[in-house]
């Protein structure tokens, strides 16, 4: 007899319970939404991580970044010596000082799959 009414109690409870990881999680993405709190500083630093990686493989990144796929404003003629190397590539440190770390930029397939890369996650790209 008291086992059942503490099968019925604890049935109960649980209808009753607060979900704390729901909550959790419902605020985590509260946070992450408000602009200018720390949704920009987590933004910021999955820049960083971008960056880092496609600073530290380059040879993986380089052939996706040719002066033909790169934002027209970052490959024009009058800037290409500073941020085009030699041989016509990108120059990949000026390429995410000025399109990757600042805010406001977005972000191209190269960058996504970066990320991706550095985090370890599977991303399809359409």
């Amino acid at each position: 007899h008291n086992h059942n009414n503490n099968n019925n109690n604890s049935n109960n409870n649980d209808n009753n319970y607060d979900h704390p990881l729901e909550d959790a999680l419902s605020k985590l993405h509260e946070r992450l939404n408000e602009e200018n709190a720390t949704s920009d500083y987590c933004t910021w630093f999955l820049r960083i991580l971008t960056a880092s990686q496609l600073k530290s493989h380059p040879d993986r990144y380089l052939p996706f970044l040719s002066a033909d796929s790169t934002d027209s404003s970052f490959t024009s003629a009058a800037a290409a010596t500073d941020r085009l190397g030699n041989d016509g590539t990108v120059d990949l440190s000026v390429f995410c000082a000025r399109e990757v770390e600042p805010m406001g930029k977005e972000c191209g397939m190269v960058q996504v799959a970066a990320l991706a890369e550095c985090l370890g996650a599977r991303v399809v790209i359409d």
